[in-house]
């Protein structure tokens, strides 16, 4: 295993977060038209208040994911798949299985990148208060949009909501980014769900997307194997030990 350390930008950090999320790429299976009712309705107090009745946000949990992702020089979208672990305490981490492996850690302040060969390289945001500050963000956001935490997501974004009723469990909620530097990254999201987070739409600036869908959603408290591969060197010591 080979450890690196090294400060960077701000912009360097946004590339990085974008990586995790397949924000530069896009999916072709809903055209931007489909959105446009939901942003143009924002949510209300009560709606929120009804939405927030069917979701239980979780100081933690993990599960898997696919991603479909497209280029606009592409017919048919790329596909991707792996697992996820979040906890509001330790951060995220977002492990590729297919069609490679790669894993990304992503800590407030600290980025870390595990390759197909083991290797792993550590980003700390050192050089910049503007990266301190989304550094210390993006965990908080990423946290909050997959336990669909209303509170901190209210705090960060606009809101906008559809199809949430007494009678209808499925909505969409579209969130525009306040901070001007999330908003470079990311102009657009869109969740959907029932009970829980199960598709997060990314947009970028071009009007490329990404669509994640989540499955096999487990909040349960993490195992001491979760928890250690938030610091990669632990984990590589826990898995000897057994």
């Amino acid at each position: 295993m080979m450890l690196t350390r090294y400060p960077f930008r701000c912009c360097q950090l946004i590339s990085m977060c974008l990586i995790i999320i397949g924000n530069t790429l896009s999916f072709s299976a809903h055209s931007e038209s489909n959105f446009e009712a939901l942003f143009a309705h924002n949510a209300s107090p009560s709606e929120l208040t009804q939405l927030s009745k069917q979701l239980a946000p979780s100081a933690q949990a993990k599960g898997l994911f696919t991603q479909y992702r497209l280029l606009k020089v592409l017919k048919k979208p790329l596909v991707s798949q792996g697992s996820f672990v979040f906890s509001k305490q330790h951060g995220v981490i977002w492990q590729q299985l297919s069609p490679f492996e790669t894993t990304l850690i992503l800590q407030a302040g600290r980025l870390t990148q595990i390759d197909s060969q083991g290797q792993v390289q550590v980003s700390d945001a050192q050089q910049s208060a503007s990266a301190n500050q989304l550094s210390q963000l993006m965990p908080i956001l990423l946290n909050a949009l997959l336990s669909g935490d209303l509170p901190t997501l209210k705090q960060h974004f606009e809101l906008s909501l559809q199809n949430t009723t007494s009678t209808n469990t499925q909505w969409q909620l579209g969130l525009t980014p306040i901070d001007p530097l999330v908003k470079k990254a990311m102009p657009r999201l869109v969740l959907m769900g029932e009970q829980h987070i199960q598709t997060l739409i990314l947009f970028s600036d071009n009007q490329d997307r990404s669509r994640i869908e989540f499955t096999a959603i487990n909040e349960a408290p993490l195992t001491e194997l979760d928890l250690a591969r938030f610091s990669p060197a632990i984990e590589d010591s826990a898995r000897a030990a057994q």
